[in-house]
């Protein structure tokens, strides 16, 4: 059985992306110690170590994530961690949910499957009752809310960064049925950011 691990940054005010579905804007406020700090990227580099399959969800969202990262992977001025995730993400086995993407829109990258939304449960409760390394989604909001509905996240690993949004997207669009046991915590003072990592029980 194959564990679903849900990671997302989220705000101190509970939000997921601004109204203009970017997170840029809340960066402006962002405290001056805090830049340049890295560690949000050390641990995703971590969880996409160990995971066998990364899912990504959306048209935006998939394919700009990836458009970024193979830019990231040619930037000679990214970091080595950086350019770790990148590898790591254009690398990974991929399952892509969406509708409207085609495989003409992933040929340029690495192991991509497409599933539909519709088949989105069906695919992804066969990926967990396999065998093989963790499965991972990065974003993905409105995919794994369902899923958190559905019953198949197994943990929700929440990074909340020291910016205040004062508006946007919620990072949850309804009370799911589960109920959440903390595993564990982790405080980087270089960047201010907290984890909290849950695991998600049925109710």
């Amino acid at each position: 059985m194959r564990t679903l691990t849900v990671c997302n940054f989220v705000t101190v005010d509970g939000r997921y992306e601004d109204d203009d579905h970017d997170i840029r804007s809340f960066f402006e406020h962002q405290h001056p110690d805090y830049a340049g700090a890295d560690s949000f990227d050390h641990y995703t580099a971590g969880l996409l170590r160990d995971a066998g399959t990364l899912v990504l969800s959306g048209r935006r969202s998939a394919l700009g994530n990836l458009d970024y990262w193979a830019g990231v992977r040619k930037s000679p001025d990214a970091t080595a961690i950086r350019r770790e995730i990148a590898d790591l993400i254009l690398g990974a086995e991929k399952l892509v949910v969406s509708d409207t993407i085609t495989e003409d829109d992933v040929a340029p990258y690495e192991n991509p499957r497409i599933v539909r939304i519709a088949d989105a449960r069906r695919e992804i409760a066969e990926l967990k009752s396999g065998d093989g390394g963790g499965i991972l989604i990065l974003l993905g909001r409105v995919l794994w809310n369902d899923l958190i509905h559905a019953g198949l996240v197994d943990e929700l690993h929440l990074v909340t960064f020291p910016l205040i949004a004062g508006s946007g997207v919620p990072l949850f669009d309804a009370r799911p049925p589960v109920a959440l046991k903390l595993l564990g915590t982790h405080a980087w003072e270089e960047s201010g950011n907290v984890l909290m990592r849950w695991r998600v029980d049925p109710v």
